[in-house]
């Protein structure tokens, strides 16, 4: 392992862990303000914002962390709706050769009028070398939304709600336990805020904002901070071609630089 690559893992691990868990993909909510959005759905995120209008869709996701090629996160998902069940699945990986982590995802979620539910399984795979090999465990996720108006909606999710840890934890890191509650308001037809609580027992609380402007049919620009510890500012871009989005997102983290995000997903 060269000097450059263990002096940002050595970082990585005293700092960005206590941000974003390498773990759990982001999602390309701005700030990762997710929690409380149904018109788009991020494996590994909310369960219950699977409850698109009825079809297909599949997405592709890139992540770089801190411009370090080892220290990415790509993903891949797909789902279909319909009145009755959305299910989705999605496979993450984050890593290189000599570790890596990955997850596997199976999600369910049914809407109810103004109110959804959604449920998933995530298991995750922990490689740390030959003399360890794969650590493997499946933790749940459960998630709401509620339509408490025609333009506001609140969304709460947990991810690994029973602290599970890993087989042979004490040589690794625990897996994190989250909760999250957001706000979804939609105060214009082309503009929308979006407000986000979280808190990893293996951590501390996140606060997140973001702001979405629709400036034309074509084009989404986007705004955002979240502070956990650190502030951390974020932009983005969505262009829309049909039934193709592409996004575009960055974070940019004041002690160990931008983080660069790119999203394909296409929608029938």
């Amino acid at each position: 392992m060269n000097k450059h690559l263990l002096f940002i893992m050595l970082l990585f691990s005293q700092v960005a862990f206590s941000q974003v868990s390498d773990l759990l993909v982001s999602s390309m909510a701005i700030a990762n303000t997710s929690t409380a959005r149904t018109d788009t759905w991020t494996a590994f995120h909310n369960p219950a914002s699977l409850v698109q209008a009825t079809g297909w869709q599949v997405a592709a996701q890139y992540e770089n962390h801190y411009l370090t090629a080892e220290l990415s996160t790509a993903m891949v998902q797909a789902a279909y709706c319909n009145r009755y069940l959305n299910i989705g699945l999605g496979y993450s990986f984050f890593g290189y050769d000599e570790w890596n982590e990955m997850m596997a995802t199976v999600s369910f979620s049914r809407r109810f009028g103004r109110f959804s539910i959604g449920l998933a399984a995530d298991l995750i795979a922990v490689y740390a070398g030959r003399e360890r090999g794969y650590r493997l465990t499946a933790v749940p996720q459960i998630g709401i939304t509620i339509d408490a108006t025609d333009t506001w909606t609140i969304g709460f999710e947990t991810f690994n709600p029973f602290i599970q840890q890993l087989p042979d934890a004490a040589n690794s890191r625990s897996l994190p336990a989250v909760y999250r509650l957001g706000s979804d308001w939609r105060f214009r037809h082309d503009m929308r805020w979006d407000v986000e609580v979280s808190y990893d027992v293996n951590s501390t609380f996140c606060v997140a904002t973001g702001y979405e402007w629709r400036a034309i049919e074509q084009l989404t620009a986007k705004v955002g901070v979240y502070y956990k510890q650190y502030f951390v500012a974020c932009l983005g871009l969505a262009v829309h071609f049909g039934h193709f989005t592409i996004d575009l997102g960055a974070e940019l983290h004041p002690i160990l630089g931008l983080c660069p995000q790119t999203r394909l997903a296409v929608c029938y």
